[in-house]
């Protein structure tokens, strides 16, 4: 399988080599070397670019990796310097304990990197406010075509002069570029953009140089290349450093959201509203809030919308006093409703994260959307003056409606910027050339309204071929010539801004794949096996830093593009488009990169289009059935630990050999999960007369699903849980798991998994309605939420349904909405790590509200992602397994007092606690046990 490069647009590439440079050093040498060997150079970072501009033949260079140092922070003069790969939401964080920020807010802030950001001009929510990235770039230091490393910031007329005077290259650019604009400023500022359009990344910024600087405007900004390279696309140079200014973040600030009935009228609004200098104001229509209801995360985010508006203006204020904003809130209210509105609540501040976040997932909440048909990057970056914004948008409607596309708007309102997406299949026979004709018959209406082609996404390969015919020919003849300047033998990034090449060259979608092998699961639900690997749009969003979520653990910890989960999609897609898809997914570089995944499920959550990797991870497995005997001994692990209970000293001691352990693949210095002295099962044959209710009427019945750590390794579980059900007067009947579904799954042992779910349904034959059916384990018990609909058939006309199976939490949660539960007071503090498919899957927060049911019990839930054990991954993978649970899950711990208590929900949390933290760590279950009557935790 050829290794390709992809991004987040629709195109894909195989370049010649890959590298991530190790520091400047490095990077300074592989840029001469390519440039000594005439071999293109793309630089690669992250950013809001959908052109195709992260992706090249020649040297693909990722900085994202080892490139993110913040360098030197300057507070007092608002000033920082940074390496190309650090994070915006990074470099926020940082700088908001003194009140600042950088300015530009874009929507994939938790990825978008500061080169990327400055490569295509990046902008946010707040350009109306703020104005671009260009704005808050104060210098550069860049490589050359000539290999040579230069300074790039304001000079004086004196400094001017001087590098006007120089014989290098960097001598020569300075002197073409006053040339351009002495002999062709008034036809550039002719021939461009409207200057009223705040986001123009349209070519190269020539007309800022002439417009807003001296000695082109006396009065104007001293002179500097910086507006320049922003916006460059990598196309000039490969920067290396930049020193970027801050602003003080706002005193005080604010949302409503404003409903409507037309989106034609929302965008009426705008022009008219602009005058109150809101910060911002965003679009979203019915297609994209229609889309968060289809996702767990953002569902919880629609709090707000009220009623089915057609589109919302997300309006936010900044003011200096908290009776100046009340005020404004209140007047612009009014305002909106008087102007058609017919709602506009005001959000608390608490609540704004909340919806920014369901703004900031429209891209991949519509990439996620079961169909073929996707909204696909093409015309979506298009700006014009806002007073044409409604014109703008009609005309677009009436070029849809022509080519009957579907399409969805959404975008930054108050810069006259809204996102248009059609929706086309262009894997379809007929799906290229209608792409290529909105793209044309697009370019055309931006220039009626003499509208910028790209307004922060870049013109890259999607915009290029239509430049000239924006700018006409003497114009675009200067951008020929300052390239030409700068990079002689056209080498940095070829084929962006500047290209003839058509734009249904390179298309990632042009083959569908042929289905040729049964699927181990039903994946009708996503129309198909590869159109659930489609759902990834390459965004980005699983490209997080480490405390920003939990999606993609090995990512966060290596920063290698394989491990996240837009990495492995790209190799699944290319492996199911091969000719051979079936033998194509033994490719070693695809089984790397899913041998790292832990099966976390947070994809499913956290990335907008909810891309499954655990699944398709699962799916992979199946079809190439890879033999180790790690994957033997989980097929068979219920025999296993059955026939290790006879002896159980004997069998702890045999796991624990270095022999056993180098057979299993399993890290020497790792003890392994060890066999209890008695079961479960035997204590309650033992204890069950004991435990009858002595009163006849019980609060009802719960079948507890017994797993197998429970039954096997850490019976005290099992023992806490049924003992305070009883204490609640339930009714407990126990159901001990011949084999651990989540196990089997994450080793692709689908028929096995299928024949135990099918086994415990049989043991539930009994269930009544009013019982309740609850789990300890989270992964086993949340199988039935999850992948049980797509590996059973449907259930038909059952007592219980498979989303009914509920956590011992979520039972707690229940029984006390009907009366007060009879905890006894715990005055201690709890820490609570929560398993990741508890995250995902169900409510984190579910798991501290029952607990802190329990009086003077101080709850603390740690703001960890993945543990980094996920079942054997940690026992293989001590490394990476350390270097995750480092991020945040052990140092919270390491703050924990000596008498706290701690709770992991997970068994696998349990472990990698006590092997990490050496701490002893509870099942929640184990606590309820000690608030009922005292009921010791260990089961004794």
């Amino acid at each position: 399988m050829t290794t390709i490069t992809t991004d987040a647009s629709v195109f894909e590439i195989i370049p010649q080599q890959f590298a991530y440079p190790k520091d400047q050093a490095d990077l300074l040498a592989k840029v001469r070397n390519a440039l000594d060997a005439k071999l293109p150079i793309t630089p690669r970072a992250g950013g809001t670019s959908l052109g195709g501009q992260a992706i090249g033949p020649g040297l693909l260079m990722d900085l994202s990796k080892h490139f993110t140092r913040v360098l030197d922070y300057r507070p007092e003069q608002r000033e920082v310097d940074v390496e190309p790969g650090v994070i915006q939401d990074d470099l926020n964080a940082l700088v908001r304990q003194d009140g600042l920020r950088f300015a530009p807010d874009t929507s994939t802030s938790n990825r978008a990197m500061i080169a990327g950001m400055i490569g295509n001009n990046s902008c946010g929510a707040y350009s109306v406010y703020y104005g671009t990235t260009r704005e808050h770039v104060k210098a550069l230091q860049m490589i050359l075509a000539d290999g040579k490393e230069v300074a790039v910031g304001p000079l004086t007329p004196e400094q001017l002069a001087a590098k006007c005077q120089q014989t290098d290259l960097e001598g020569q650019i300075y002197r073409g570029v006053m040339a351009l604009l002495n002999n062709h400023g008034e036809a550039i500022v002719k021939a461009y953009p409207d200057p009223s359009i705040v986001r123009r990344n349209t070519g190269y910024a020539l007309d800022v140089l002439y417009t807003q600087h001296q000695p082109f405007n006396p009065q104007g900004k001293p002179f500097s290349l910086v507006p320049l390279i922003c916006g460059s696309e990598g196309t000039l140079g490969v920067i290396t450093q930049a020193t970027l200014n801050l602003v003080p973040l706002p005193k005080h600030r604010q949302l409503f959201c404003a409903h409507f009935d037309s989106i034609f009228t929302a965008m009426q609004v705008v022009p008219a509203y602009l005058p109150q200098q809101p910060a911002a104001i965003e679009l979203i229509d019915k297609a994209t809030l229609d889309g968060t209801l289809n996702n767990r995360e953002q569902t919880a985010n629609r709090f707000w919308v009220e009623g089915d508006p057609a589109a919302v203006l997300v309006v936010e204020l900044f003011a200096d006093s908290a009776d100046e904003l009340a005020q404004r809130l209140a007047d612009d209210q009014v305002w909106m409703q008087q102007q058609g509105a017919y709602a506009c609540p005001i959000i608390d501040p608490q609540d704004s994260a909340k919806v920014w976040n369901l703004r900031k997932a429209g891209l991949g909440l519509l990439m996620g959307k079961p169909t073929r048909k996707k909204a696909v990057a093409v015309i979506e970056d298009a700006c014009v003056p806002v007073a044409a914004l409604p014109d703008f948008y009609r005309d677009t409607q009436a070029l849809m409606a022509e080519l009957q596309l579907g399409c969805v708007y959404y975008g930054h309102a108050s810069v006259g910027l809204i996102h248009v997406r059609p929706e086309i299949d262009l894997a379809s026979p007929e799906g290229p050339a209608l792409f290529a004709q909105v793209a044309q018959r697009s370019a055309a209406l931006v220039k009626k309204y003499r509208g910028a082609l790209s307004g922060e996404h870049g013109d890259g390969r999607i915009r290029a071929p239509y430049l000239r015919s924006q700018l006409g020919d003497e114009v675009y003849d200067c951008l020929v010539q300052l390239k030409r300047l700068f990079d002689p033998h056209n080498l940095f990034n070829p084929g962006v801004i500047l290209s003839d090449t058509p734009i249904t060259e390179n298309l990632r979608a042009t083959r569908r794949a042929q289905q040729t092998f049964a699927t181990g699961y039903n994946w009708r639900k996503d129309l198909s096996l590869l159109d659930a690997v489609e759902k990834c749009n390459g965004a980005g969003a699983c490209r997080k830093s480490p405390g920003q979520g939990t999606m993609c653990p090995s990512y966060q910890a290596t920063r290698e593009e394989n491990y996240s989960t837009r990495g492995r999609s790209n190799l699944l897609r290319r492996a199911l488009t091969e000719p051979d898809p079936r033998a194509a997914l033994n490719n070693a570089e695809l089984q790397d990169a899913l041998a790292l995944c832990l099966g976390c499920k947070a994809c499913k959550t956290e990335c907008p289009a909810s891309v499954d990797m655990a699944r398709l991870k699962s799916e992979v497995l199946y079809q190439t059935q890879p033999f180790s005997f790690s994957r033997w001994s989980i097929k068979h692990y219920a025999q296993l630990l059955n026939l290790g209970s006879k002896a159980p000293k004997l069998f702890n001691s045999l796991q624990n050999l270095s022999l056993s352990k180098r057979v299993m693949g399993v890290d020497p210095t790792r003890p392994l999960p060890q066999i209890a002295p008695q079961t479960l099962a035997d204590w309650w044959q033992n204890s069950a007369g004991l435990l009858t209710n002595s009163s006849t009427q019980t609060r009802g019945r719960v079948w507890l699903l017994i797993d197998l750590y429970s039954n096997y390794q850490e019976p005290a579980i099992g023992q806490a849980a049924i003992k305070t059900l009883h204490a609640l007067n339930l009714e407990v009947i126990p159901v001990f798991l011949d084999h651990s579904p989540r196990a089997l799954l994450s080793q692709g042992l689908l028929d096995e998994a299928k024949h135990s779910l099918k086994a415990i349904q049989a043991q539930l034959t009994q269930v009544s309605y009013g019982d309740w059916i609850v789990g300890l384990e989270p992964s086993d018990t949340l199988v039935w939420r999850d992948e049980a609909s797509a590996l059973l058939p449907p259930q038909v006309d059952p007592v219980w349904h498979f989303q009914d199976v509920r956590l011992f939490e979520e039972l707690i949660l229940a029984l006390a909405k009907d009366t007060p539960l009879p905890f006894q007071p715990i005055a201690k503090t709890l820490w609570l790590h929560v398993h990741c498919h508890q995250k995902s899957l169900a409510k984190a927060l579910d798991a501290k509200a029952a607990l802190s049911l329990i009086p003077q019990l101080d709850v603390r839930l740690i703001p960890s992602g993945c543990c980094g054990m996920s079942g054997e991954f940690g026992y293989k993978n001590r490394a990476i397994s350390l270097t995750i649970a480092e991020q945040t899950l052990l140092p919270t711990l390491a703050s924990a007092q000596a008498d706290d208590l701690i709770v992991a929900t997970g068994t696998s949390c349990r472990h990698q606690v006590a092997d990490f933290a050496n701490k002893q760590a509870w099942h929640s279950a184990q606590i309820f046990a000690l608030a009922c009557q005292g009921i010791n935790p260990t089961g004794d």
